[in-house]
C-alpha cells in the first residue's frame, strides 16, 4: 500500500522515506520503543520534577517571547483541581490555540511553585487519553504526535495485511489475527492488550524465521546421502604434525568431528565457531587436506580478495597445492583457472564470490568451505553446492553463539565449538573511555607507535557524518588525524565504497608496516592478519553490538605483543555504558555473545542487533525458549503441508532475496 493513502505532506513523506519507511506497511511495522503510562495524579500529591497530565481552561491571554535562533517560548495560565497554573511551552508560537476559556488537555513536568512546561498538548477530552502512550525512536523533525497521527490513519488500512500464521496455529495458542495485533501493538487500551500483541508478533517472526531457516537447509540437502570420502587417516596424522604449534584439544576434537563426517554416506552440514584466533582455519586446511586426498576437488570460500590471498598463501606455505580465483585476476588467467577446474586439474581453489558464477564449473567438487559463513547469502551458498553431487558444507564463524540458541539459529546443523585458544595468545586489554575525542589515550597510542614500533587500526561506525545521530564519519576522523599529528606517523582510510584494488592496496601497505594509523570501518572485522597491529581504538563504540566489538578487537589479539583496545564513547545511556564497561571484564566471544543476548531483552524493542545474526524485533532468546521449540516443529509441519500460501509465498520471497538471516 502506498503512502500515498495517507495523504502525507511532501515534507512528513520525505522524512519517513529517512527512516526507510516507503509504504503503509513498513509504517505499521515501526513499533513503538516504549510505552509511558498516562495516568491523572491528584494536584496533592505533584513533586517537582514529576511528569504530570492534566486537563484544564485557559483562564489567561497568551503571550509568546521571542528568543534566539527562531526559538520561543509561549506562556499561559489556566484552571485545573481548583488551582491557576503557569504554562510555558516552547517553540509553539500559535497565539489562537491558546484561546480564553478553551478546554486544553496537557502533559509536562512539574516545575514547583504551581509551574509546568507541557512538551505535548491536545485538546481531546483526557479521560479518552489515559492509559498507554506509545512512544517511537524518530529522527529529527518528526515529533511523536506527528507519528501517532501517521500511524492512526495507517491503521484504517490495516485489516488489508495478511496474517501469515495459519488460522489453526492463531487458535492452538490463542493468539489475535495480524490485523488485530498491529492494532494493539500502536494503540493499545490495557497492559493485557499490549500483552497479547507482542506475543502474537512474537511467535510470527520465530515462525518466519524458522520456515525461511528449514525451507533454505531442505533446498540444499536435496540429496542427503553421498558416497563417503575415502582417504588415509595416517596421512593425515604425519601432515597435522608438521604444524609449527601443537593444535588445542578443541582444534583435535573438531578435526576429529570433520573428518567422520566426511567419511560418512551422510552429506556434512558443520558450522565451527570460536572467537578470532582460535585456530578454525587449521581445522578447515585438514578438512580440505582430506577432502585432497579422497581426489575430490574442494572450493574455499571468503569474502574478501585480501582474506584470499592470506589463505592462499598460507595453504601454499602448508604444502597444499592451490589456485586462486579472484574477480581482479586478468581475464586470460581466470579463463584457464575455470578450464582446469572443469577438467579436474586444480584440486583446489580458494576464492571469493567469483567462485558462484555461473561459467565456474567443477568436475568432482567434494567439499565447500565458507569463511564468516554468514557474509554470504543462502542463495550464494546454495548455488556452490549444486555444483557437484556429493559436497560436503564446513562453515566457520568468529560470532560463536552459546549452544543453548544454536539449535534454532541453525536448525540441524552440526556444531563444534573451539574455546580454547592457542599457547602463550593474551586477551586484549579493553577498556572504556567515556568520551567523544582520543585526546586522552593519544599519548598511549603514539608511545606504541613510536616508541614500540607497534600498528593501530581506528574504527568508526560510519562513512558519512550524520546529523541525526551525531556520528563522526571515517573521513572526518581521519582528516582530523592527519591535521593533528601531521606527519608524525603515516596515516591512511579505508571504507567500503573503495575499490577492490584500493581495498588491497591499502591493507598490504599496512601488513608491510608502510601505515602506522589506519583509519577504517568495519571492512577490517573480516581483514588479514597483521601481527604487529596490536592497538585499536573504537569511535562511538556504543553504536556496536557487543559480538562485532568483540570480533574486531580480535583483530589486534594476533601477535607476540599485548594488545590493547580503546572504546571511545559519550553516551549518557546507563544501559550502553553498562555493556562498554562489561566488555571490560568478558573476554571469551561465547561469552560475549551470552551477555549480549541477555542484555537485548523483550523490552529493546530496537535494540542492537548480533552481528550475523538473525535481528528478532520482539523476540528474547533467552527467555522465549519453549516458544522457539515450538516454531520449530509448526514449521516442519508447514513445509511438510506446503498449502499455507501466504506463509510460503513470504518464504519463497525471503529465499529469493537471500539476505533473510544472513
Amino acid at each position: 500500500m502506498d503512502l500515498k493513502l495517507l495523504k502525507l505532506t511532501p515534507r512528513r513523506k520525505q522524512l519517513l522515506e529517512k527512516m526507510s519507511i516507503f509504504s503503509v506497511e513498513d509504517l505499521l511495522k515501526t513499533y513503538p520503543m516504549r510505552y509511558e503510562t498516562i495516568e491523572t495524579i491528584p494536584y496533592k500529591d505533584w513533586q517537582p520534577s514529576m511528569h504530570v497530565c492534566f486537563e484544564g481552561l485557559i483562564s489567561s491571554v497568551c503571550r509568546v517571547i521571542r528568543l534566539q535562533k527562531n526559538r520561543s517560548m509561549t506562556k499561559f495560565s489556566v484552571i485545573s483541581w481548583d488551582e491557576e497554573l503557569e504554562i510555558t511551552i516552547f517553540n509553539r508560537p500559535w497565539t489562537n490555540q491558546f484561546t480564553f476559556g478553551k478546554k486544553i488537555s496537557l502533559f509536562g513536568v512539574y516545575q514547583g511553585n504551581n509551574k509546568v512546561v507541557v512538551s505535548t498538548y491536545n485538546f481531546k477530552p483526557l479521560k479518552e487519553q489515559i492509559g498507554l502512550k506509545p512512544v517511537y525512536s524518530l529522527i529529527e523533525g518528526l515529533k511523536q504526535n506527528d507519528m501517532l497521527t501517521m500511524i492512526s490513519n495507517a491503521l484504517e488500512f490495516v485489516d488489508q495485511m495478511e496474517s501469515l500464521v495459519p488460522l489453526r496455529l492463531q487458535e492452538k495458542y490463542r493468539l489475535l489475527n495480524y490485523p488485530q495485533a498491529l492494532r494493539w501493538i500502536h494503540q493499545p487500551k490495557t497492559q493485557n492488550e499490549l500483552n497479547q500483541a507482542v506475543r502474537t508478533l512474537k511467535y510470527q517472526e520465530f515462525l518466519c524465521f524458522q520456515c525461511v531457516m528449514q525451507a533454505s537447509q531442505a533446498n540444499t540437502k536435496e540429496h542427503v546421502h553421498k558416497q563417503e570420502k575415502v582417504f588415509d587417516g595416517n596421512m593425515i596424522q604425519t601432515w597435522v604434525q608438521q604444524f609449527p604449534y601443537t593444535l588445542t584439544s578443541d582444534q583435535q576434537t573438531s578435526i576429529e568431528a570433520v573428518l567422520n563426517d566426511m567419511k560418512s554416506s551422510k552429506i556434512m552440514f558443520r558450522l565451527v565457531q570460536g572467537d578470532v584466533g582460535c585456530g578454525k582455519t587449521i581445522v578447515a586446511m585438514t578438512a580440505i587436506y582430506a577432502c585432497y586426498l579422497s581426489n575430490h576437488q574442494a572450493a574455499f570460500l571468503v569474502p574478501t580478495e585480501i582474506l584470499a590471498r592470506q589463505h592462499y598463501e598460507n595453504m601454499q606455505k602448508l604444502g597444499l597445492e592451490t589456485c586462486l580465483y579472484v574477480s581482479s585476476l586478468p581475464t586470460k588467467e581466470k579463463q584457464q583457472i575455470l578450464t582446469d577446474l572443469s577438467n579436474g586439474k586444480i584440486k583446489i581453489v580458494v576464492g571469493t564470490h567469483a567462485l558462484f558464477q555461473e561459467q565456474v564449473e567443477f568436475k568432482d567438487l567434494g567439499l565447500v568451505v565458507t569463511d564468516e559463513q554468514q557474509r554470504f547469502g543462502v542463495k550464494q551458498r546454495r548455488s556452490l553446492l549444486e555444483k557437484g553431487k556429493s559436497v560436503d558444507f564446513l562453515m566457520m564463524s568468529a560470532t560463536p553463539i552459546p549452544r543453548t540458541y544454536a539449535h534454532f539459529i541453525y536448525g540441524d546443523l552440526d556444531i563444534s565449538n573451539i574455546h580454547t585458544m592457542p599457547a602463550g595468545r593474551k586477551p586484549v586489554i579493553t577498556k572504556y573511555i567515556p568520551s567523544k575525542s582520543m585526546a586522552s589515550i593519544l599519548k598511549d597510542i603514539l608511545d606504541g607507535i613510536q616508541i614500540e614500533k607497534r600498528q593501530c587500526y581506528v574504527v568508526c561506525p560510519s562513512i558519512e557524518d550524520n546529523e541525526d545521530t551525531n556520528l563522526r564519519s571515517v573521513t572526518s576522523i581521519y582528516q582530523g588525524m592527519k591535521s593533528t599529528l601531521k606527519n608524525s606517523v603515516a596515516i591512511s582510510l579505508l571504507h567500503g565504497k573503495m575499490s577492490s584494488e584500493e581495498k588491497e592496496e591499502i591493507m598490504n601497505d599496512f601488513a608491510n608496516h608502510k601505515i602506522d594509523i589506519l583509519v577504517s570501518t568495519t571492512v577490517i572485522e573480516v581483514g588479514i592478519d597483521v601481527k604487529n597491529a596490536t592497538l585499536m581504538v573504537i569511535y562511538d563504540a556504543h553504536r556496536f553490538g557487543l559480538s562485532t566489538l568483540h570480533q574486531l578487537r580480535g583483530r589486534v589479539a594476533r601477535g607476540e605483543k599485548q594488545g590493547y583496545c580503546y572504546l571511545l564513547s559519550n553516551t549518557k545511556d546507563p544501559n550502553a555504558i553498562q555493556r562498554l564497561k562489561k566488555m571490560e571484564e568478558l573476554s571469551d566471544g561465547f561469552q560475549v555473545s551470552e551477555y549480549d543476548f541477555h542484555m537485548r531483552g523483550p523490552g529493546d524493542m530496537l535494540g542492537v542487533r548480533q552481528s550475523g545474526l538473525p535481528g528478532f524485533v520482539f523476540g528474547d532468546l533467552q527467555k522465549d525458549k519453549a516458544m522457539m521449540e515450538a516454531c520449530i516443529k509448526d514449521a516442519k509441519e508447514i513445509l511438510n503441508r506446503n498449502d499455507d500460501k501466504p506463509l510460503l509465498e513470504f518464504v519463497d520471497k525471503a529465499l529469493e532475496n537471500a539476505q533473510y538471516f544472513d
